[in-house]
Order: structure tokens, then C-alpha cells, then sequence
């Protein structure tokens, strides 16, 4: 069958070149074709309304958070943080035998810090960069307490807050034991040079 084809096709060969098809042809398959869109050309107008939109959208995320979002959840930064702060909130939320420790511990505290504030008095340089010490304990004890209050089971939490006030203890002694030799050896100096 191919080869009967070929011949056909090969006999009348001249007449397939010279023939076109009419215009009509071409007219139908134009019409078969989508129209064209003309495509969406944007000026500069355009990009300028669709900056403003993300300017304005931008503020008002931001006056958002810093008037409501932020507001809520830091603390006043000017407000004492400490122990003695934080006691009332944390014992109300804990059972009753991990209260009595964490009482005594942030009572020791408490009362090593004041001590610690008449002791430097004179060296506020001194205090200054033991408090920078505390700040770390001090906030890894604010972390834990936030997290307490989060927490189905927070006997764990509780524990580890209570020894954080612990170590802040020990650290406040082991300062008040550096005044004491530095005052003593001040001592010591002025009465050898007398």
C-alpha cells in the first residue's frame, strides 16, 4: 500500500507544488487561534501606589508591636528583677514542698544583696561589675520562671529556678568575701604605711 502511495505521489508531484491552498484557508485557522491580550505594562504611577501600599502596611505592623505585641511581653526594664520580684508569683504556683525552699533560698538572696549594696557603697565601679555577674543568673532565673508558668508539670522547673537562687547566693557570698579581703588589705596597707 505504501508503495502505491509513493507512486502517486511521485506521478503527480507537479501538480502538488504548483497548487496553493486559497485564503480562506489561512482566514480559518486565524479564527481557530485565541486572541491575543495585550499585555499589562505598568508605569511608574503603578509602581509608586503599590510602594506607598507597602509603606503604610509596614508602619502600621510596626506601631502594632511596639504599642500592643511588645508592651505584653517584656518586662519594664526600669523595674527591679529579682528574686524578691519574682517570689510572690512563683510561690503561689508551686506545691507546698518546694515553697519552703525556694523562700529561704530567695530570702538569701535578698538579703545578700542588701548586704552586698552597703558593703560597696563606696565602689560603685566594684558593684557595677558584680551585678554585671548576677545579670547572667539573673536571667537564666527569669527564663526558667517564664517557662514555669507555661508548663503542665513544673516541679522540674521549680527545682532548677531554686537552685539557680542558690547559686546566686553562693555568688553574692563569694563577692561579699572579695570586699572583705579587699577591705582588709586596705586596712592592713594603711597600717603599715603608718
Amino acid at each position: 500500500m505504501s508503495n502505491d502511495l509513493e507512486k502517486f505521489i511521485r506521478k503527480n508531484r507537479n501538480d502538488f507544488d504548483e497548487a496553493s491552498p486559497s485564503g480562506n484557508v489561512w482566514k480559518n485557522i486565524e479564527r481557530s487561534l485565541p486572541a491575543k491580550k495585550p499585555a499589562k505594562r505598568f508605569t511608574i504611577t503603578d509602581v509608586y501606589k503599590w510602594s506607598a501600599a507597602a509603606a503604610i502596611f509596614f508602619v502600621a505592623l510596626t506601631s502594632v508591636y511596639f504599642l500592643f505585641i511588645r508592651k505584653y511581653s517584656h518586662e519594664d526594664p526600669t523595674m527591679n528583677t529579682g528574686p524578691e520580684k519574682a517570689a510572690p508569683y512563683s510561690i503561689n504556683n508551686m506545691s507546698m514542698e518546694f515553697a519552703a525552699e525556694f523562700r529561704e533560698a530567695s530570702e538569701a538572696v535578698k538579703n545578700k544583696q542588701e548586704e552586698l549594696r552597703s558593703a560597696i557603697a563606696s565602689d560603685p565601679e566594684l558593684y557595677r561589675k558584680f551585678k554585671s555577674d548576677l545579670t547572667a543568673l539573673d536571667s537564666s532565673y527569669r527564663v526558667l520562671r517564664d517557662q514555669a508558668g507555661q508548663t503542665v508539670n513544673p516541679d522540674v522547673i521549680i527545682k532548677a529556678m531554686i537552685e539557680n537562687l542558690r547559686l546566686q547566693s553562693e555568688l553574692l557570698g563569694r563577692q561579699l568575701m572579695i570586699i572583705h579581703e579587699i577591705k582588709t588589705t586596705k586596712t592592713s596597707k594603711n597600717e603599715k604605711n603608718i
